[in-house]
């Protein structure tokens, strides 16, 4: 019994607004799709996060049906969980999964359970924070019955997530039984025995949803993980997505041109995809505009490129002499903690939510920001 496991899928997803970016989305999943008919597995277990939005809009829906539709060709099962991205906003809405179980394109466990094979698939979708208790009952009700069984969740962990409103659960709440704990939500890659015998694995979203993911992914990769029950002891054999690669780099404002000749230099190795700059600023403040304007060489060998960080200084002129005396970051950092009232964690927060222009992660942050 060979399983292969994805999450965090997000179809729909426009980073930084860009349609390239949705067709990179589309174009990983249609890659996992290929892996699964290439490894001759028996189903995809999907532990949530499918679609980006609630109500994904047309293409992602398309996409999702013709790529579904290949694997029921191949007698290829897709049993899915729905994630907080997939979950209604509103009452009487449904998960879109619904829309392509409708078709017998997957099967959507919500506290229900499938068996496939000899092997048992236990499935508890996302609940947020002020379900916690119901949660909690769906964790002690859930117990396998055969001794090859998965738990599919989509849920912040303590002990990984550990941030006030960012996690649900602690690994403790898990229940006792399963082979494997597949869980999703959590976009890089894990995987940890623990000590009641099963196998916590989070097999990570299969592209770079967030930048705060490049740094996992140039020591761990994308992509998916298949799961192999055919042994007396279960196997887990990670394989890679081909995605486009996104990169950070520093450039000195005091030496632009040749820095930005040399990052040239760097990136005109990638031939295939034209990679994501993910840009830092540092040296000394200069105009935006000519920042701009330097910058823009840069198009002839990125995708895309962006200013993440601007930690450059300000020249305060005190006589003859140019007295460097704070960052920008620096200085609003420094008006929150002595005149606004905010602790430097709590200041820390508001400037990463001043400068984040993913919403998906904005919006983490700002419930982070107001505990919930």
């Amino acid at each position: 019994m060979l399983l292969l496991h994805i999450s965090d899928t997000h179809l729909g997803k426009r980073q930084y607004n860009q349609d390239f970016r949705e067709d990179d989305v589309y174009s990983t999943f249609t890659q996992l799709i290929d892996i699964a008919i290439k490894e001759h597995v028996d189903a995809i277990i999907h532990s949530g996060d499918l679609f980006d939005v609630n109500e994904p809009p047309p293409r992602a829906i398309l996409h999702a049906i013709k790529e579904l539709k290949r694997l029921k060709d191949n007698r290829i099962k897709f049993v899915s969980i729905a994630g907080d991205h997939d979950t209604p906003k509103r009452k009487n809405s449904i998960f879109p999964q619904r829309i392509l179980e409708e078709y017998e394109l997957l099967t959507l466990l919500d506290g229900k359970s499938i068996k496939i094979n000899d092997v048992e698939i236990h499935g508890i979708s996302h609940k947020p924070n002020i379900v916690i208790k119901d949660l909690k009952n769906k964790l002690i009700s859930a117990k396998p019955e055969s001794n090859k069984s998965i738990l599919l969740l989509h849920q912040g962990l303590r002990e990984i997530l550990p941030f006030n409103g960012a996690w649900q659960i602690e690994i403790s709440d898990l229940p006792s039984g399963f082979s494997v704990y597949a869980v999703g939500h959590f976009h890089s890659r894990y995987k940890q025995v623990l000590p009641n015998g099963g196998i916590l694995e989070i097999a990570g979203s299969p592209d770079i949803m967030r930048e705060e993911e490049i740094e996992d992914y140039e020591k761990y990769k994308k992509g998916a993980t298949l799961i192999d029950f055919s042994k007396k002891e279960v196997e887990i054999q990670y394989i890679n997505t081909d995605i486009r690669p996104q990169i950070v780099t520093e450039i000195n404002t005091d030496k632009l041109d040749s820095e930005v000749d040399k990052v040239m230099r760097q990136l005109s190795v990638f031939k295939q995809k034209k990679p994501i700059l993910h840009v830092i600023l540092k040296g000394q403040s200069i105009r935006r505009d000519l920042v701009i304007k330097k910058l823009s060489r840069l198009n002839e060998v990125v995708e895309y490129w962006r200013i993440y960080k601007d930690n450059t200084y300000i020249v305060k002129e005190d006589k003859d002499t140019n007295i460097k005396y704070s960052s920008i970051d620096e200085l609003i950092l420094n008006y929150l903690t002595t005149k606004a009232g905010y602790k430097k964690e709590e200041a820390e927060l508001v400037l990463q939510i001043i400068k984040e222009d993913d919403e998906e992660t904005l919006i983490k942050l700002l419930k982070t920001f107001a505990g919930v």
